[in-house]
């Protein structure tokens, strides 16, 4: 299966015995659109075909990660097997045991593929089998590892032929279940004789007589050629039976043979008619298509790669080929995982950093912003502090000067103060003398009725004597608020 990108263009490349095909195309809007195209007729190379193959990707600037190589027909082995199974893993089986019968070759010196073309009722079932020897594969490989060219796949050129003519002539025929078409596609030195049924490709013949002989010698091998394709005809006949060809399709160098469809017509009792694949498609540049040396050749194949490379059936790339792109597209798919990943964990450490960043950045200036209003704060604490100092001093003078001017307001005759102690937390002790013990209480009654006093407490009053004189020492503790109303 192939995974190639619609979109991209795609290079074919087909070296045969005779020449060598290079184009690059793409599918545009259900059609085959040439970029560029170059053809070499290979007795005229005087390089090798590496040193060929190299100069021209350099100078025409081909595509080298999308490369497909082209087998022409005439190179490879195609068998038409009958095996008794309907099961595809069962068929599978059977052909990798029976492979080795269909060719002298062994089978580590082959590639092969098969397709299923129809089944029978019996438990029967038809298979397309396409053989290659595996020296005529590596050869082309190497040419073009060599010139550093990604190979994607190994194709078939009758694939390429039938899927060409499928997309543009023969899905719009109108044909019975027992009616076949028959598409002979002409190249410079061989014809590839492919016959359709129910829309699949059941049976291809390789004939070798190609452009090259039906131009420059056409009387020496008309017949020839005639020859051959009734012969093709009667041994499908034989095969099929109750299947009949109503059409003969002439493709490839075909429309350079002057009168080729009429002797035909004529000489096969059947209606031919010569389709030209250059016309199907959409041309960026026409010159190698014009020049009078490639009429000898066929443009058919590489259309049709191009135009169905996504839906190639036979595959002809080597199974290690085949796992060793397999494990490159998975190293080269690790790879990107690890660069995504790596630069998804640096694209998040950096976003963490940068939010990091703007978080120091913005507590910088909160504490910035705090140490300015502490200053401010502790300022304003001081300042408080200050008032609450000045206030405090300034009552406790105002307080002190109005209770000791109450207090000697309020003193008996009878009664002197040795002692005035006022305290911070708002009490005052009066101490002093007097001559009886009723001048204190008089004194304490009248201190309790002034408003400056509170809770006024006769702490003690003790009776002395001093050079024959009586006198008592008292105590008084008292609260004081301050004058009320102030």
């Amino acid at each position: 299966m192939m995974f190639l990108n619609k979109n991209k263009p795609v290079v074919v490349v087909e070296i045969g015995n005779d020449w060598l095909k290079i184009a690059e195309g793409k599918v545009c809007a259900g059609a085959v659109s040439i970029t560029k195209a170059v053809f070499f007729k290979i007795s005229q190379i005087n390089d090798s075909i590496f040193d060929k193959i190299s100069k021209v990707f350099r100078e025409m600037k081909f595509d080298k990660q999308c490369v497909i190589v082209c087998l022409p027909r005439q190179l490879v082995t195609v068998r038409t097997l009958e095996l008794p199974s309907i099961d595809p893993v069962e068929i599978s089986e059977i052909i990798n045991l029976q492979i080795g019968k269909q060719t002298p070759y062994s089978k580590d010196e082959i590639v092969y593929s098969y397709k299923i073309i129809g089944r029978r009722k019996e438990g029967y079932t038809s298979v397309m089998l396409v053989i290659a020897t595996r020296n005529l594969i590596d050869a082309r490989m190497e040419v073009l590892s060599k010139a550093s060219i990604e190979i994607e796949e190994v194709a078939l050129s009758s694939e390429g032929v039938y899927r060409w003519f499928n997309s543009f002539y023969l899905q719009k025929l109108k044909l019975q279940d027992s009616e076949a078409v028959i598409l002979v596609d002409i190249d410079s030195n061989y014809s590839d004789f492919i016959i359709t049924h129910k829309g699949d490709p059941v049976s291809s013949k390789n004939i070798l007589i190609g452009a090259n002989h039906l131009i420059e010698e056409k009387d020496n091998y008309i017949n020839k050629f005639t020859d051959e394709l009734k012969h093709s005809i009667n041994a499908f006949y034989e095969e099929k039976g109750a299947v009949k060809a109503v059409k003969m399709f002439l493709s490839g160098a075909a429309k350079n043979i002057k009168d080729l469809d009429v002797i035909l017509s004529a000489q096969l009792d059947m209606p031919c008619e010569v389709i030209d694949a250059v016309k199907d498609a959409k041309m960026e540049t026409n010159t190698a298509f014009l020049n009078e040396d490639n009429k000898y050749i066929s443009f058919s194949p590489i259309f049709g790669i191009l135009l169905s490379r996504r839906k190639l059936v036979f595959s002809l790339l080597p199974n290690e080929k085949r796992i060793q792109k397999m494990m490159d597209a998975k190293r080269r798919n690790l790879t990107m995982m690890g660069i995504l990943s790596s630069a998804i964990i640096m694209a998040l450490s950096a976003l963490m950093l940068v939010n990091i960043y703007h978080k120091n950045v913005y507590m910088t200036g909160i504490k910035q912003r705090v140490a300015l209003i502490k200053n401010d704060s502790d300022e304003t604490d001081r300042m408080r502090l200050t008032v609450n100092l000045l206030r405090d001093r300034l009552d406790a003078r105002g307080d002190s000067i109005n209770l000791l001017n109450e207090a000697y307001k309020l003193i008996p005759k009878e009664v002197y103060l040795t002692g005035i102690d006022i305290e911070r937390r708002k009490q005052v002790i009066l101490k002093g003398r007097a001559q009886a013990m009723s001048d204190i209480f008089k004194f304490v009654t009248a201190l309790e009725k002034s408003p400056y006093f509170e809770s006024v407490k006769n702490t003690y009053a003790t009776t002395k004597k001093e050079d024959d004189n009586e006198f008592v020492d008292f105590e008084i503790i008292a609260a004081y608020e301050g004058p009320r109303g102030r």
